[in-house]
């Protein structure tokens, strides 16, 4: 090899070197932010956290904790593994890294134009404020301060979550989607309607000192049991608004399939609960709870058990006889 061609060699070698030199002083600078800063926007002891206020464009939405529930906007109770994951989420996150200088004035913006503003408080003193957003791909969440607006990339230790994620849920996600509660303590009567077979029509009542169904004498006392036990904490997989889904809004405007009355001694119990047809393909199932006006979604093969008939409730020996 020439002298020539050696230099050249040696030059390239030295180029390559020194961009790892910088690169390595950029990272070590990197985390040196990174580990003085990262617990910037936690909240160490979440138990002293009474109220999340998150203000965002559409609808603001503030979880006020009363008597050591939650409840959101003052008018509905919040799902309790909901503010579980939002007060973990509150602790353990941390900051990954600082948003590169030449891409901070483009992040700031778009936090500022399409992210949540979190308020955290506890009483009337704030704990800590700061503006929460991720990228167009939700894969990278953003925080930044609500005083100096220095964008940092957050992360959870030993996940690989949309952080930001957790703030962009709206109102109805937060709720606690429990619909009702009774057992056959408090039942008094339980009516399943079948609009277009009324021969099927299942009516439970609460008659002397049990419950009893309507015209079956011979009644599997076990397996009406077991079907009652499905309503102990009926909850729906989601709670949607009228406007919200065009399609179950239409949907909501023809005859149900089936219609479940329950009457019980505690009367926010006592619902009645319409069932509308599936849709191809929907995996989900529509229903409305007359009391509430509240529209759901249930997940059709989760509830499946909810629509029994009268014959499922009649003792084999009866039903043999009766065949033969």
């Amino acid at each position: 090899m020439s002298q020539k061609n050696k230099n050249i060699t040696l030059l390239g070698i030295l180029g390559l070197l020194v961009v790892g030199v910088i690169s390595l002083g950029l990272q070590d600078n990197t985390n040196y932010n990174t580990l003085k800063d990262k617990d910037i926007f936690s909240v160490q002891d979440t138990s002293t956290v009474d109220l999340v206020s998150i203000k965002a464009k559409e609808k603001d939405i503030q979880l006020k904790r009363i008597n050591n529930n939650w409840v959101i906007n003052d008018k509905y109770a919040a799902d309790k593994n909901m503010m579980r994951v939002l007060l973990s989420i509150l602790k353990d996150v941390e900051v990954l890294r600082i948003v590169p200088k030449t891409q901070q004035k483009e992040v700031e913006q778009n936090i500022l134009d399409n992210g949540f503003l979190v308020n955290i408080y506890n009483g009337d003193n704030i704990i800590n404020s700061f503006y929460a957003s991720g990228n167009s791909n939700k894969t990278i969440s953003y925080m930044m301060s609500s005083d100096d607006h220095e964008p940092m990339i957050m992360s959870l230790p030993g996940y690989e979550n949309y952080v930001a994620g957790i703030f962009e849920i709206p109102e109805n996600d937060w709720r606690n989607r429990t619909i009702l509660n009774t057992n056959w303590r408090t039942l008094q009567k339980l009516k399943v309607k079948y609009t277009e077979y009324p021969e099927y029509n299942l009516n439970i009542k609460f008659d002397f000192n049990f419950l009893t169904i309507e015209d079956i004498s011979l009644l599997d006392t076990a397996r009406m049991m077991a079907y009652i036990a499905e309503f102990n904490l009926l909850q729906a997989d989601r709670l949607i608004d009228k406007g919200q889904i065009a399609q179950y809004d239409s949907l909501l405007q023809t005859p149900p399939t089936v219609t479940m009355t329950i009457e019980d001694i505690n009367s926010k119990n006592s619902k009645s609960i319409q069932f509308f047809p599936m849709i191809k393909n929907d995996p989900m199932m529509l229903a409305h709870i007359k009391e509430d006006d509240q529209m759901a979604l249930f997940e059709a093969a989760r509830i499946q058990n909810l629509f029994a008939v009268k014959s499922d409730f009649e003792v084999e020996s009866k039903i043999k006889t009766t065949a033969k």
